[in-house]
């Protein structure tokens, strides 16, 4: 029998994110779950858990303070099926692609990292300057960030400065989804490395590196076995552990994820600032936000 291909995600409040997600993951894989990991277990309240159960998305639960390495997990365990992918609410695999080209002077490290650094620094002068319950005060999301600490919105990496030199080239449709799953029928693979694109919005013509150069490998599609986890030690930015024949991705053809991280953050400041909350909890042993 074919190998079968499922989908997971861990999420908490991405009401924005999931219509796009759903109609993603129900047209092409054979099984869809999600698992819900709330602060404390807390419950999404923006309309999440809704949309779910109109899609009659079967829903497994836990708790985003016990680190990204065992919810990763917990998520793959969910899924009946021989291979499992994982996708946050804001990326997409497409099943139907066209071949895309990038070219252009992309961002240099050096001015990757100043972005970076100044960005933390307006952070830090806004938290010294934000009220007693230490949350970022985030206001006015069409607004771009100009990096000053007037509590003005944060744009998050500085968006409109990444990339800002490349170009993309469209060529002909083909048929990604059909090409990973020969590669999972005709190999004894424990995991495909996906190459992961960036994009500031959902026209594909501005990215936000190159990923012919700069390529961002993500270890998302596993195979479904116990042998096979996220290392539990990693809280954030987890590891895949237990995965020795790893399947390398074709550098024009994939498979590829596209996330559009920043265009949903735009559109969800206060997810942004739950999303700045728990990372600061797990890194630096700050109270987790429950709400």
């Amino acid at each position: 029998m074919p190998k079968t291909l499922g989908l997971v995600c861990n999420l908490f409040q991405e009401v924005n994110a999931l219509p796009g997600w759903l109609e993603m993951a129900t047209s092409f894989f054979d099984d869809v779950q999600v698992y819900h990991a709330g602060p404390g277990g807390a419950e999404s309240t923006d309309g999440t858990i809704e949309i779910l159960n109109k899609w009659r998305i079967q829903i497994h639960r836990g708790k985003i303070d016990e680190g990204f390495g065992i919810v990763r997990t917990a998520a793959i365990r969910a899924s009946p099926c021989d291979y499992v992918m994982i996708l946050d609410a804001d990326e997409r695999f497409h099943q139907f692609a066209p071949v895309l080209t990038c070219d252009g002077e992309s961002t240099s490290p050096d001015e990757v990292s100043a972005i970076l650094r100044e960005y933390n620094e307006t952070v830090s002068k806004i938290r010294a300057t934000n009220d007693k319950d230490d949350q970022l005060q985030m206001a006015e999301p069409a607004r771009p960030y100009t990096g000053s600490a007037d509590g003005q919105w944060i744009d998050w990496e500085n968006v409109g400065r990444l990339g800002a030199n490349l170009r993309v080239g469209v060529g002909d449709i083909y048929n990604q989804g059909a090409w990973l799953r020969d590669i999972i029928e005709h190999g004894a693979l424990d995991c495909v490395a996906m190459i992961r694109r960036h994009w500031h919005d959902f026209s594909w013509k501005r990215p936000t590196q190159n990923w012919h150069t700069h390529p961002d490998y993500q270890r998302r599609l596993i195979r479904n076995h116990p042998s096979i986890c996220f290392d539990a030690n990693v809280r954030m930015h987890e590891q895949l552990v237990g995965a020795s024949n790893v399947y390398q991705p074709n550098q024009t053809h994939g498979p590829f994820i596209d996330h559009y991280h920043l265009h949903f953050k735009r559109m969800e400041p206060e997810q942004r600032n739950h999303d700045v909350r728990i990372y600061d909890s797990i890194h630096w042993g700050k109270e987790v936000p429950r709400s």
